[in-house]
């Protein structure tokens, strides 16, 4: 597994050092237990031999007196001379890869209202008053004398043939009436076997040294078999929508249509729309229920509930 050389940012001047350094380049502190590496994404396979020699060497241990990192090999602090003896070492830490895409950034946070300009402060209040007049005049009720001025009606019946159709199903879901006409293999789904494995970089391995190790795993290798089955065509009696039978006028007399069927024909489902013509201040159109629809006379007058000044609401005698 590749070694690859970190780095590590120095905890009193802030300068970046190479993994390799024990030392900062920048104010010569010592590094110790304070300082934390980390790898760039870029960072190259060490091939020196020397270096991947000290990165296998195992993680630095940490100074009981100063606190200072030393090699595994030195029995004595580099820094301040004291005994290794039971000296701890730094951990040894696993870290995922770095994302393939960086992170989102935050979204900026709005300026304080108080740093607008006059100019956006007017015309934020401009739309604020549309939209609450707007709102205020769609949904306000006002009631008002209307007047009946007409009657429109439509009724519609739906016929429905009995005839020959074509369909398709798999075997085992076909109609048991139904008149086989072909066969076929086709694809019905598929299934996902695997064939092998395969080894993935997984992360990194922080060696706690200034040094990184790449880490792999296996992961299955799948390839996707289709399974098939037997798609049949056949043909089979049904009630399918055939016509829309339709009568309409603007009297008071509706009626349904005469759907005149034929043999092997059926009425399927019956509509209807009945509406009044009320006039006010402006002609409004209203659907009723049959019963109420017949209800109103020409010329009667009624109190109504509009909505926004183009819609009626209720009707009331």
């Amino acid at each position: 597994m590749a070694i690859r050389e970190g780095k590590w940012r120095c905890p009193y001047c802030a300068v970046v050092n190479r993994g390799a350094q024990m030392a900062c380049i920048g104010c010569g502190a010592t590094r110790d237990a304070d300082v934390r590496f980390f790898l760039e994404d870029d960072a190259a396979e060490v091939t020196d031999e020397a270096l991947v020699a000290r990165g296998r060497t195992g993680a630095d241990w940490l100074c009981t007196f100063c606190g200072a990192s030393n090699p595994p090999p030195l029995d004595h602090c580099r820094n301040c001379g004291a005994e290794k003896g039971a000296a701890p070492s730094r951990a040894v830490r696993d870290a995922p890869p770095a994302p393939l895409f960086p992170p989102a950034r935050p979204p900026t946070a709005p300026a304080p209202p108080g740093r607008l300009r006059p100019w956006a402060v007017a015309l934020l209040l401009v739309a604020v008053a549309f939209v609450a007049a707007a709102a205020y005049l769609g949904l306000r009720r006002t009631e008002e004398t209307l007047t009946v001025a007409g009657f429109e009606w439509e009724r519609r019946i739906a016929v429905e043939a009995w005839r020959t159709v074509r369909e398709q199903a798999w075997e085992g879901r076909v109609p048991s009436a139904a008149r086989i006409v072909s066969r076929r293999q086709e694809v019905h789904h598929t299934e996902r076997d695997q064939v092998g494995t395969r080894r993935v970089k997984a992360g990194h391995r922080d060696l706690g040294n200034g040094f990184f190790e790449d880490v792999y795993s296996d992961e299955p290798v799948y390839r996707e078999r289709p399974v098939y089955r037997t798609r049949v065509a056949y043909d089979v009696q049904r009630w399918v929508p055939d016509r829309t039978v339709r009568a309409s006028g603007r009297d008071q007399a509706a009626r349904w249509p005469e759907p005149a069927l034929r043999p092997g024909e059926r009425e399927a489902s019956r509509a209807e729309k009945l509406v009044v013509v009320l006039q006010g201040k402006k002609t409004y159109r209203m659907e009723l229920p049959e019963a109420r629809w017949n209800a109103l006379q020409p010329g009667q007058s009624v109190s109504a509930v509009i909505r926004g000044g183009w819609s009626v609401l209720e009707l009331h005698p």
